[in-house]
């Protein structure tokens, strides 16, 4: 039996968490956007069919930017504009669409119920919040895709530029403070990265999370050769289900001076992988 005919196709580099991440949230959004896409890898690209094109999806996602959360409504619990989810609305604010949380989670301290950062999605501190820094890759990526051709939207994820604010899922930047003898964060610097493949990770982890490990420091995910539905194709990327050809990865966080970021990924042995 064939995969039926895609009508978006990426380049990944399934050794970049951030890339790999970003083809999840492609996945996510496509079926939010026209319901009953399926997505799935082949060689070094991931596919996804569906009713629509990527300069459509993405045209759709950048339409308005996010509002910040900064109070629960199923609770009450305040949030720090540091970490706050980010809600959207692909309808001019009549719907909610989609909510990003992921680098939150509500912890117990000494007896209260708070919001608090959920390690290991939450790499940014200081000055930066989750609004600001989507607000300026959207920016970022706003001004890069002005300039597309169509044949650029495939190497999307490889168009990277200078920019200070950023989540810090793609590693691509992969310089720290041991590389060059001091933070370029803590200086404020840019650092080249990709503003599409932040992103869309940070959509991508909403539903797609890996298997983490005990200390936070390292997870698990495995890539599907098979068309998946995003409900399904989560479950297949952590373990739940079981793919001919699936390969496993071991992705890391790294050090970046006061910060941490996602690391590059190598391949494992692990369940069905061919690896």
């Amino acid at each position: 039996m064939s995969n039926p005919t895609p009508t978006i196709r990426v380049n990944v580099n399934v050794t970049n968490p951030g890339q790999f991440f970003a083809c999840c949230g492609l996945l996510e959004l496509a079926d939010r956007l026209w319901p009953g896409a399926e997505g799935w890898f082949e060689e070094r690209e991931f596919c996804v069919a569906c009713g629509g094109t990527l300069r459509q999806l993405l045209s759709i996602l950048m339409m308005d930017e996010p509002e910040q959360i900064e109070r629960l409504e199923c609770n009450g619990l305040e949030v720090k504009k540091l970490i706050a989810p980010l809600r959207f609305s692909f309808d001019g604010g009549s719907t909610t669409a989609l909510t990003l949380d992921a680098w939150t989670t509500i912890r117990l301290d000494k007896g209260k119920a708070e919001v608090s950062a959920n390690s290991p999605w939450n790499f940014w501190s200081g000055q930066q919040t989750s609004h600001g820094i989507w607000c300026g890759l959207r920016a970022v990526l706003a001004a890069q895709l002005a300039n597309f051709q169509e044949e650029d939207y495939a190497s999307i994820f490889s168009k990277r530029v200078f920019q200070k604010g950023r989540f810090g899922f793609d590693p691509g930047p992969a310089w720290n403070a041991l590389d060059v003898g001091f933070s370029p964060n803590e200086h404020s610097m840019e650092v080249e990265s990709s503003a599409s493949a932040e992103l869309l990770a940070a959509v991508g982890l909403q539903r797609f999370r890996p298997l983490v490990s005990l200390d936070r420091e390292s997870f698990q995910y495995a890539t599907w050769n098979e068309p998946l539905a995003p409900s399904i194709a989560a479950a297949a990327m952590c373990g739940g289900m079981s793919y001919h050809r699936s390969v496993w990865y071991c992705g890391t966080v790294v050090s970046r001076g006061q910060y941490a970021a996602l690391g590059y990924s190598y391949p494992i042995s692990k369940g069905v992988s061919d690896e």
